[in-house]
């Protein structure tokens, strides 16, 4: 039998993964059995038209077979919401640069990956999914509201391997898309562990300069609703519009404070809620329900 091929990485991986080096495939044994172009399901929940979708499915398609399935339109802030309950959602064949299928859903982020793992995968499914690259940092408890950081959850509860992926600028993605072509053969290379989300964010980048890389934990906030503002409708009662604060909460040692520093964070998100420690002391409750 043939030896699958794998993914293979310069040294440079352990100063890491600075952005100056060159991510390349060498023939090797396969101890995971990666095969040579993984089928990856990119979206996002900017729309399928956003650059940073763009620019990391044309990224991922070097060493990948990617399929797009992304929502018809912005739908940022949305976490893992689904509008499929009881509704029907329209799917459109779209066209982008560089990608052989793409499908543009009039849904959420996780509805287009639950419609792209199901229907797109059914007869040969994906390797992975990712997410991005979102137009703003999605990093410390901003994640519960993140639809880029929700969508790769939906992929991570179907136990297949998710990465999500954001920036701080809000154009020019080249870099970052890089980056995350390199930290996904990474994971494919080395296997990873199920109901897991990889979060990559990525701050501000200077021309020629590679950002240390940080593995960190989620914590703090780089945003906060403080109250919000009221605006008189007459009849129709009033509108409101919530009052942003961007004084940053960064505690040592978190995701957020890295990235304000200007690191590249990577932060494992998992897909079980469970608190292990408040479930074990309920425990001990258990026998006092029995009448």
């Amino acid at each position: 039998m043939t030896p699958s091929p794998k993914f293979a990485f310069p040294s440079a991986i352990a100063c890491v993964l600075g952005l100056a080096s060159p991510f390349f495939l060498v023939e090797q044994d396969s101890p995971h059995g990666i095969q040579p172009h993984p089928r990856v399901l990119v979206s996002n929940d900017d729309g399928w038209d956003a650059e940073g979708l763009q620019s990391l499915a044309v990224e991922l398609s070097t060493f990948c077979e990617v399929v797009v399935c992304a929502p018809a339109i912005n739908q940022s802030g949305k976490s893992q919401a689904s509008e499929m309950f009881g509704k029907g959602l329209t799917i459109t064949r779209v066209e982008i640069e560089g990608v052989e299928e793409a499908w543009s859903l009039a849904g959420t982020p996780a509805d287009a990956v639950a419609y792209g793992l199901l229907k797109l995968g059914g007869e040969r499914p994906f390797d992975c999914v990712v997410v991005g690259i979102n137009a703003g940092a999605n990093v410390g408890e901003i994640s519960h509201y993140s639809g880029t950081v929700g969508a790769a959850m939906e992929a991570a509860g179907r136990g297949v391997l998710a990465v999500a992926v954001s920036q701080q600028s809000r154009s020019g993605f080249n870099q970052a898309a890089r980056f995350t072509g390199r930290f996904l053969g990474k994971l494919l290379e080395n296997g990873t562990r199920k109901g897991v989300v990889y979060s990559i964010n990525v701050p501000r980048l200077k021309a020629g300069v590679s950002p240390p890389v940080v593995f960190s934990p989620m914590g703090g906030r780089y945003l906060n609703i403080r109250g919000f503002s009221k605006e008189e409708k007459g009849e129709e009662g009033f509108a409101v519009r919530a009052k942003l604060d961007f004084r940053a909460e960064a505690p040592a040692g978190s995701d957020t404070l890295a990235f304000l520093q200007g690191a590249i964070t990577v932060t494992p998100l998992a897909w079980d809620w469970t608190h292990t420690e408040a479930l074990a002391s309920l425990k001990s409750w258990e026998g006092e329900w029995q009448e």
